[in-house]
């Protein structure tokens, strides 16, 4: 897995040295591993200081040490609407989508890196995982299709269509994400057959939107 979660979570927990105690305290089980040690003394933190955003951020990872994925993303969200740093919203929306494609939940992994590329466009990290989860997508949707064909009269694609697929998978590897998207729209033109891979042309037009 590529993934790197939680990049960011320890210049957060520097920050809230300068917290309460239940804060402080927090952060040294988190880094522990006593996650759910972590989880108690966070939430005790908030009762103290309901609106403390960095507090939030850390509480969410330590859910998400724990598996508790929902009330993560929950968390997640809480700590990004209490903050106006784009940087922050960035980090928030990062996570989420870590936290999603750890579960090999793609689809919403994938919107959340681009929402996090969005305010901070300049994220390698986010950029790369973007990628990452749109390839997966790109997995299933062919097995997807495999098996759709196997249960319906559906026309196959043809050589043609195939062989574009492949000269765009082979641009998309070099990063070229323009030059097959454009490549894809014209095979469309020509050969009904290349609608098989209308997920595929999508999720190219997307990376080549964040790169615009």
């Amino acid at each position: 897995m590529l993934f790197k979660l939680f990049t960011y979570i320890f210049a957060l927990l520097l920050i809230l040295q300068m917290g309460n105690e239940e804060a402080r305290k927090g952060n040294a089980a988190y880094e522990k591993g006593e996650y759910a040690e972590a989880e108690t003394l966070y939430r005790a933190s908030l009762e103290a200081d309901p609106e403390n955003a960095d507090v939030y951020f850390n509480l969410a990872n330590a859910l998400a040490k724990q598996g508790k994925t929902e009330e993560a993303i929950q968390t997640f969200m809480e700590y990004r609407s209490l903050t106006d740093s784009p940087e922050k919203k960035a980090l928030a929306e990062y996570n989420i989508g870590s936290v999603l494609a750890e579960g090999e939940q793609w689809k919403p992994a994938a919107q959340h890196f681009r929402n996090s590329l969005k305010f901070n466009p300049n994220d390698f990290e986010a950029k790369h995982n973007f990628e990452r989860a749109l390839a997966e997508l790109n997995k299933e949707d062919e097995q997807q299709q495999q098996e759709d064909q196997q249960n319906q009269d559906q026309e196959p694609p043809s050589e043609y269509a195939k062989a574009m697929k492949k000269r765009a998978e082979q641009l998309v590897s070099e990063q070229k994400y323009r030059e097959a998207f454009n490549l894809m729209q014209e095979a469309l033109k020509v050969d009904q057959t290349v609608q098989n891979f209308n997920d595929f042309i999508q999720r190219i037009g997307d990376v080549d939107e964040i790169d615009s």
